[in-house]
């Protein structure tokens, strides 16, 4: 239950720091902070990458035809999940500081 749980959870996290760099960016955008805006960009330019070799990771471990077990699977998680974690809260701050700097 708790694997499935941490599965549900990286999409979210996720998504939640590509709308706020998102948000970001278009608040930088208008405080005409340009540098701001293009760093903001590469931030859910970042994430969205992250996320989509995490589902092909996951995609490409579901149909392989290796024998599984329960370290295998708990080892292939933890080295996706840990990276997009750490990425997501690290745009998050940054948004935040960037916003911050504008204003």
């Amino acid at each position: 239950m708790l694997i499935w749980i941490v599965i549900l959870s990286v999409p979210i996290v996720s998504l939640a720091a590509i709308v706020r760099a998102g948000l970001c960016a278009v608040r930088c955008r208008r405080a005409r902070r340009m540098k701001f805006t293009i760093f903001a960009i590469l931030c859910v330019v970042l994430l969205v990458l992250m996320l989509a070799a995490v589902v092909v990771v996951w995609f490409a471990y579901a149909v392989a035809h290796t024998g599984k077990d329960a370290t295998s699977d708990l080892i292939v998680l933890a080295s996706t999940t840990v990276p997009i974690y750490a990425g997501s809260v690290f745009v998050w701050w940054l948004a935040v500081w960037m916003e911050r700097r504008i204003g």
